[in-house]
Formats: C-alpha cells, sequence, structure tokens
C-alpha cells in the first residue's frame, strides 16, 4: 500500500506536504513511485493511530499531516537535509473549492453538515475553527517558522511543478486535473465582510505567502 498524503522518500530524499485544494492529489499520484510505501497491518494502524510509533518508516502517517508530523519522527540529520517542499493556495479562493467540493461529494465526511449550512459565510466561520483550514499552520513550527524549502503556488502551479521536478530529480509529468471542482469566479461569493473575516482569520498565511483578495 502507498502512501496518500505526506510523502516521504528515501531515495529522492523529499518530503511533501499535502495541502487540500491546491492541485495536491495530482502531485501526490506523481511522486507516489518514488515516496516510502504505506505501512499496512492491525498492529501498525493501532500503534500509530496512539502515537506510539516514531520509526517514520513504519508510521502510518494520517490523511494531511503537517510538517511537524515528519520532523517528529524522522532523525534530525534526514529531517533537515530532505528537501520539504508543498504548494499553497489564495486563502480565499482556496475556502470557496473547498466549500463546492464538499457539497458535491455526497460520500465526504462533512457533506451533510456543509449542506445544511444557510451561506457560504457561515462555511467560512466552520473553517475557521479547523487547524487544517490554514496553510500555514501545515508548514510551520510552532513559532511560525516556516520549515519549507519550496512553496509553490497553486496559481504557478505548471511552471512551479517543472520546477520541483528538476529540484528533486524525477521526470517531469503534466499534473492531471485529479479533485478538480469547478465553480464560479470565487470573487462572486465574498462581500466586504466576508473578505474582511477571512483577512483577519487568515492573516498570517495571507502576509507569509504575499496573498491578496
Amino acid at each position: 500500500m502507498v502512501n496518500t498524503d505526506l510523502l516521504i522518500s528515501d531515495s529522492k530524499q523529499f518530503i511533501f506536504v499535502h495541502i487540500r485544494k491546491a492541485a495536491g492529489t495530482s502531485m501526490v499520484n506523481a511522486l507516489q513511485p518514488f515516496a516510502l510505501a504505506k505501512p499496512d497491518g492491525f498492529g501498525t494502524r493501532i500503534k500509530s493511530r496512539a502515537r506510539l510509533e516514531w520509526n517514520y518508516k513504519k508510521y502510518r502517517f494520517r490523511k494531511h499531516e503537517d510538517i511537524l508530523a515528519a520532523k517528529s519522527r524522522m532523525p534530525t540529520a534526514a529531517f533537515s537535509s530532505y528537501f520539504k517542499f508543498a504548494f499553497v493556495r489564495n486563502p480565499w479562493d482556496r475556502l470557496v473549492s473547498e466549500y463546492e467540493f464538499i457539497r458535491k461529494q455526497i460520500d465526504h465526511g462533512r457533506h451533510h453538515k456543509v449542506m445544511k449550512l444557510n451561506s457560504f459565510a457561515e462555511f467560512i466561520q466552520m473553517q475557521r475553527q479547523r487547524r487544517d483550514a490554514y496553510q500555514s499552520q501545515m508548514l510551520t513550527d510552532n513559532k511560525g517558522k516556516l520549515l519549507m524549502n519550496f512553496v509553490g503556488r497553486f496559481e504557478n502551479l505548471n511552471n512551479d511543478w517543472q520546477e520541483i521536478c528538476n529540484l528533486v530529480n524525477i521526470p517531469y509529468q503534466q499534473l492531471a486535473h485529479t479533485n478538480q471542482t469547478r465553480h464560479r469566479d470565487y470573487r462572486e461569493y465574498y462581500d466586504d465582510k466576508s473578505i474582511a473575516l477571512v483577512a483577519d482569520f487568515w492573516a498570517d498565511e495571507i502576509k507569509l505567502f504575499d496573498y491578496k483578495f
């Protein structure tokens, strides 16, 4: 079984953190052949779920683990030397994409909850309570220091992906459109109040990655 989210490659010495709705699934599919296989077995699952397994080669990383999960389980020298990368997306745009994705996926764990919301603004309020809704928190340490060597942008996806392939020395292949969510221009979902709400609660990553509405 192959790991499906946070990927670690010993052969290419990279760590990839999968940010939701930033073309991550497409990249996971392209990177999987070079990544460690996902450990299987009941005992492994139990030890990993209880956070009792500290060997990164035996640990079953959960979906959308952050960079600190890799840091805590890898030898210091290996973590420091491995090339760490991720892709981010304009937070205003990313919220809309995730909102529409959940609404269209009837088997999604939060589908029914999101469908009961009265507005997109309520979804923003829901998301602000989730740690993995913040891209910056997925990629920094507890003091807010960025731990990545390269942060690509969804808005510059093809060029940044080509650069990643060169940097980790893997053959370039065009990314497939996996889990792509079609929706109106994200700016049409917002009013002044909701624009300001995102600017407030996602201020750290807006500043860190220099995004604007």
